[in-house]
């Protein structure tokens, strides 16, 4: 599936003589290489059409294309997205059972785990969850109930089904544009200090409480490979400074943003494997304790 000739899915986009950069995640399902054509370079990004023997189907794919129309070609803060030679309107080809599209090759760094980064982080989040006149969903499952049949055979079961009582239904609460994967390593920083997201395959429509909420646990809590765990207050409160520059953040809302954070912790605790699963939980149980310690360190907000 991967020996794709890349030079012959650029021709779709006008360009013969094209030079393979840099294959980025060799070993993820997508296609995501850097490509150089004349003087110019590109991000072309391969979708998988199956996944996990599920056709993604056009729909799929013309979200992920809306989403880099409406945040590159209009607000800015996304790669821009080019059109297929004399498609106009058209962003994305099917070709050995990939949906390929192409995108600006944005300079920059790449954010890191510091303060002034999760400040800037915040903001972005901000601009981000405030934009209108965006309407495609986001592919973002939302529905908790799926979770209730996993980890029957753990001694933590009752204690996950009550956790996952607690979850509310995100459907009633701040619908707006969100990236679902809201972290540094999907960010960009430009030259001009400016922040740009990507990786932008699940963006839409969705709860703003579970992308507020997805580095709180995910990101904040870091652990060693023994399991020694600490929680990043610094980088937590830098966040928030920059999401919350304009308003403060009332205690309703700091705790949808932690079940948020709960709901998403879940959703990747079958993603590394069975063996990582009593970690994930160990990780789950330590984040939620540092919840009333940040909200303490927050009330200058």
């Amino acid at each position: 599936m991967k020996h794709t000739n890349i030079q012959e899915i650029m021709t779709y986009w006008g360009f013969s003589e094209v030079r393979t950069v840099k294959r980025f995640h060799p070993d993820s399902p997508r296609i995501v290489a850097k490509v150089s054509a004349g003087d110019r370079d590109f991000i072309l990004k391969g979708i998988p059409d199956d996944r996990n023997g599920e056709s993604r189907g056009e729909q799929t794919i013309r979200g992920n294309t809306t989403a880099h129309c409406f945040l590159g070609n209009q607000k800015g803060i996304a790669p821009r997205i080019f059109p297929i030679k004399g498609g106009d309107s058209i962003y994305y080809v099917k070709k050995d059972g990939y949906w390929f599209y192409l995108l600006e090759w944005v300079e920059g760094r790449s954010m890191q785990d510091t303060p002034e980064d999760e400040c800037l982080l915040g903001r972005l989040a901000c601009k981000l969850h405030t934009l209108e006149g965006y309407s495609c969903p986001s592919a973002l499952n939302e529905d908790k109930q799926r979770f209730y049949g996993w980890f029957g055979d753990k001694p933590f079961k009752p204690a996950f089904d009550q956790l996952l009582d607690g979850i509310p239904d995100f459907h009633q609460h701040d619908r707006c544009l969100i990236h679902t994967d809201l972290g540094p390593h999907n960010t960009i920083v430009t030259p001009d200090g400016e922040a740009v997201l990507i990786d932008l395959d699940d963006s839409g429509i969705g709860s703003r409480y579970l992308d507020l909420g997805w580095p709180f646990i995910m990101q904040f809590v870091e652990h060693t490979e023994q399991m020694h765990l600490s929680y990043r207050f610094d980088l937590a409160k830098a966040f928030l400074r920059g999401y919350y520059e304009t308003a403060r953040i009332s205690p309703k809302e700091y705790d949808l943003l932690w079940q948020g954070a709960v709901f998403m912790h879940i959703s990747y605790m079958q993603s590394y494997g069975p063996d990582a699963v009593d970690s994930l939980w160990s990780i789950l149980q330590f984040g939620l304790e540092q919840k009333a310690a940040l909200w303490e360190m927050l009330t200058f907000f």
